[in-house]
């Protein structure tokens, strides 16, 4: 499916007006990224859909026409390898743990951790009674004298992350993998009434960003939800990231992903002026954003209802399982079908080896699942708030990274055994991509230099985007909103 066709899709589930749809304009991809999936379609179509909700609420709160809007494949491909590419002091932040990866198990099985928690790794070899500085080597030992399902299921037991391989076929016959085709969805549902909410007017003569003044309390951690964040501060929301003084962080994802926003630890479990100012925050905000396991929030006192209590109107929670991209590509078939398409690509044979004595698993060539839920999420919010604009109500905007799975699967793939694509391109390198103008600097964590991806939709008439500010730390700002208008 093209890109224009997946966008068109997703842009009906959320009930936005179709002739907007004219004003939106994605190119084929004269040269797509090294996969057998439709991974820059994918990253057009949900960049677009976004940025063209954007200049809707632009064109809603200025009464000025609507803004067309262009997203070149080559730069959503770029913005979806954020964290790959973005330079923090001029030098490359973001690295894999050193026992991340794949492991054959017995029988034919293959099996994934996630081990850049270092809880995670921790929990992981102590379920396999390995010591703590135990090396790849050991760990591949360990894994191939055990049935990968058993040792999966061990481990998110014990509250761990890991998955065994299944193919398509697999995973379809799978409970979770049924359940995921049947909710599979996209857009706000709506879950509670009230007048509609006509949006702060936006005179094109003092502000040109699209969510000025909106406000945003992130709550979210890792890819996904930030990337989500992300997205709406760039659109000019007021986002406050939020995170916990108590829970482990990852500096080498979060310097690229808080760009734009403030941020702020609160200790909802134990602090009382910690949790009264997270009331006042909620009371005020426009959009909540969170990434908890379902019943997360809810333990920490602040379920759906008392957060409807706190804010009648808000627009926007998000939640999804817990996991991540890798391990719901390995899970959900992505792995084993790419790791084969790369196999009959390479040699013509569908069983040929890989040098090892066997086929090997491969992942897409980045982390699409948690970069496409991202924008899905920021869609699904940016179209609850034209909803409420027009319509009313308050509304709920779930998406989850098994949704996106399903989602990208239906948008078909190459057949690599008739095609000299879809792995003879290499990915575009961080130089490739300064010298063509797609990178820009902000003084950002740490008081350094960050270097990243700039945004791949671009928009003609007055319509400002993009990030004026970094964070320099986790807790860079105060528990407050910033004025309206400013």
């Amino acid at each position: 499916m093209a890109a224009k066709a997946a966008a068109a899709e997703l842009w009906a589930q959320a009930g936005l007006p179709p002739s907007a749809l004219a004003h939106l304009s994605l190119p084929p991809s004269p040269s797509p990224p090294p996969s057998s999936f439709d991974v820059d379609a994918a990253a057009q179509a949900v960049v677009g859909v976004a940025a063209l909700a954007a200049a809707h609420l632009h064109a809603l709160r200025t009464r000025d026409d609507l803004s067309a809007v262009t997203v070149l494949a080559r730069d959503a491909a770029a913005e979806f390898r954020s964290q790959d590419l973005a330079l923090l002091g001029g030098e490359s932040a973001f690295e894999w743990d050193a026992l991340a990866g794949a492991y054959k198990a017995k029988l034919g099985g293959w099996i994934r951790p996630h081990t850049n928690w270092r809880h995670h790794k921790v929990g992981l070899l102590d379920l396999l009674d390995l010591p703590h500085d135990a090396s790849k080597a050991q760990l591949a030992e360990a894994f191939a004298s055990r049935d990968a399902d058993e040792v999966a299921e061990a481990a998110m037991d014990r509250g761990l992350v890991c998955t065994a391989l299944r193919s398509f076929e697999e995973w379809d016959a799978h409970p979770q993998g049924r359940a995921a085709l049947e909710r599979a969805r996209h857009g706000p549902v709506r879950f509670s009434t009230s007048a509609p909410r006509p949006p702060r007017a936006l005179p094109a003569s003092t502000s040109r960003r699209p969510l000025d003044s909106v406000r945003v309390l992130d709550l979210t951690r890792v890819i996904a939800g930030p990337v989500a964040g992300r997205v709406l501060a760039g659109y000019g929301a007021d986002v406050l990231w939020v995170t916990s003084p108590s829970l482990p962080s990852l500096p080498g994802l979060d310097f690229d992903t808080s760009r734009g926003k403030r941020t702020l630890q609160l200790d909802l479990r134990s602090s009382p002026a910690d949790r009264a100012a997270f009331e006042r925050l909620v009371r005020d905000a426009d959009v909540l954003l969170e990434s908890y396991r379902p019943g997360g929030l809810a333990s920490l006192g602040f379920g759906p209802e008392r957060l409807r209590e706190l804010n009648p109107d808000i627009g926007g929670p998000w939640s999804r399982r817990k996991g991540f991209d890798s391990l719901v590509q390995f899970a959900s078939g992505f792995g084993e079908a790419e790791g084969r398409a790369w196999s009959e690509w390479r040699s013509g044979r569908a069983d040929e080896e890989d040098g090892t004595g066997e086929w090997a698993p491969r992942a897409l060539p980045c982390q699409v699942l948690d970069h496409a839920t991202g924008y899905l999420t920021a869609f699904g919010i940016l179209a609850a708030l034209y909803h409420r604009s027009t319509s009313g109500g308050a509304h709920l905007v779930t998406t989850t990274l098994l949704d996106t799975a399903t989602w990208l699967r239906s948008l078909g793939r190459t057949d690599a055994s008739t095609s000299t694509e879809p792995f003879s391109v290499h990915l575009e390198t961080q130089e490739e991509l300064r010298a063509r103008g797609g990178t820009a600097r902000l003084r950002g964590w740490e008081g350094k230099e960050v270097e990243y991806v700039e945004h791949a939709a671009r928009f003609e008439g007055d319509v400002e985007v993009g990030w004026r500010t970094a964070p320099q730390a986790y807790a860079d700002g105060a528990a407050e909103w910033l004025a309206r208008g400013e």
